[in-house]
């Protein structure tokens, strides 16, 4: 199988569409004799922040000495981006090999009448393989979708965490925070420890149950005590003192990425990472957390391109998302003349999405992500010009970051967000492949 034959067979998989389940993923892996249990792990679940920790969390195990695997999704430019060991995304001949193999498991499988795996089951099996391969000391692993019935939730990690969650996915998860919490507790177990972002008290609630009752110590970060500077001297990227609930102290903390969100983002990376050490990981101390948050990339998310006029870039895909960037241009851009490029997949609220960008932007200019579920720019540009008195719709990427530049002029910000599909197909017309720390 060659590279374009492998992203092929693996698109293909694209019409099974979304099943959750562990089923097929278990049986697809126990064909491939269970990479998954060759390398201890660290699962992250959440609706917002998720790849963000993955980022602070990899990039600190790499300043400590050590070659991790880091599993995300979804990937903006190229796929490998999804299955990274060290500062390496996967080769394209490994992503081919590895491709194969995956066929040959699950063609196996059809063989026997089984129920053919989806398009993540089988890239989440494809990069348990190449982390087995490749020895990992240690995997951090971004759920998917929800956890409970996610492909990741197969490993027993050593340590897991839950970042913020808000009412996304409803149509799989459920249609309250309630329901989605349980959905996202599912990753917890017995006697592994459980690191809990600030959460709304109805997901709280319901994850202190789970925990409750399968026995998972938790630790929270409303627990810990953080300084983010002085009134009114708001850095961008954030700057902030940490006193954890272990008594650990780091007097000054710089990240990387841009967002006071950001700061609860790694105080949850810093948990992990204690944890980490506690069960005697090595290398794994304040100088490596600092470095870690100094090194991190995580591309797409606030980040700045650099230009006349600038862009930034932002995959925020639901509500809460959404709020965090309209806080972000509050804060950090205000007065700026603003240009919007938007676009969104068809299950996501738009309408709520636009509430929260159009009173902080000049113009909006709604677009078309070239997917399947891409939301048509027709019915965006109504639900825009009910919110703004200028909107404009662009049919291609291209043609819409080019309206929305000449609209900015020299001087002013294009804010692209919505979908990090959208931001992805932004960055390959950029011809500017993410990079790693």
């Amino acid at each position: 199988m060659t590279y374009r034959e492998a992203l092929a067979y693996l698109d293909s998989l694209e019409a099974h569409g979304i099943r959750p389940g562990l089923d097929r993923i278990d049986a697809l892996l126990a064909r491939l004799g269970s990479p998954q249990t060759a390398f201890p792990s660290v699962l992250i679940a959440g609706t917002n922040g998720k790849g963000s920790v993955a980022a602070f969390l990899g990039s600190i195990l790499r300043q400590g000495g050590h070659a991790p695997g880091v599993y995300t999704s979804p990937h903006l430019v190229r796929f490998e981006e999804r299955i990274v060991v060290g500062d390496e995304m996967i080769s394209e001949s490994d992503l081919a090999t590895l491709a194969g193999e995956v066929r040959s498991a699950i063609e196996a499988g059809t063989r026997l009448h089984e129920d053919p795996p989806t398009y993540f089951e089988a890239t989440s099996a494809l990069a348990f393989l190449h982390f087995s391969r490749r020895r990992v000391p240690m995997a951090v692993l971004e759920v998917g979708m929800g956890g409970r019935f996610d492909a990741t939730n197969v490993v027993r990690p050593l340590v897991c965490a839950i970042t913020p969650i808000s009412l996304d996915h409803t149509q799989w998860l459920g249609k309250t925070l309630g329901e989605i919490a349980y959905q996202k507790a599912g990753i917890l177990e017995a006697g592994v420890p459980a690191i809990i972002a600030k959460q709304a008290p109805a997901a709280l609630e319901v994850i202190q149950a789970e925990a409750s009752q399968l026995g998972t110590p938790l630790t929270l970060t409303t627990d810990c005590k953080v300084g983010r500077g002085r009134p009114g001297c708001l850095a961008d990227p954030p700057v902030f003192s940490l006193v954890t609930p272990s008594g650990r102290r780091y007097p000054e903390l710089a990240l990387s990425l841009r967002g006071a969100h950001q700061v609860d983002n790694a105080v949850v990376a810093v948990l992990l990472a204690e944890q980490l050490a506690d069960r005697g990981v090595p290398g794994i101390d304040s100088r490596a957390i600092a470095a870690g948050f100094r090194t991190a990339v995580w591309p797409g998310r606030l980040e700045l391109v650099p230009g006349r006029p600038e862009l930034l870039l932002d995959g925020a895909h639901n509500p809460a998302g959404c709020e965090t960037l309209a806080a972000y241009l509050r804060e950090q851009q205000p007065g700026r003349h603003i240009i919007l490029v938007f676009a969104v997949m068809k299950d996501k609220p738009a309408d709520q999405m636009l509430d929260l960008l159009c009173p902080l932007v000049r113009k909006v200019i709604v677009t078309r992500v070239p997917v399947p579920r891409g939301e048509a720019p027709e019915n965006l540009l109504r639900l825009a010009a009910a919110r703004h008195h200028a909107v404009a719709h662009a049919e291609s990427v291209a043609n819409a970051l080019a309206l929305a530049r000449d609209a900015a002029g020299r001087e002013g910000l294009v804010v692209v967000s919505g979908s990090l599909y959208l931001v992805g197909e932004i960055k390959k017309g950029l011809s500017a492949a993410p990079a790693l720390a």
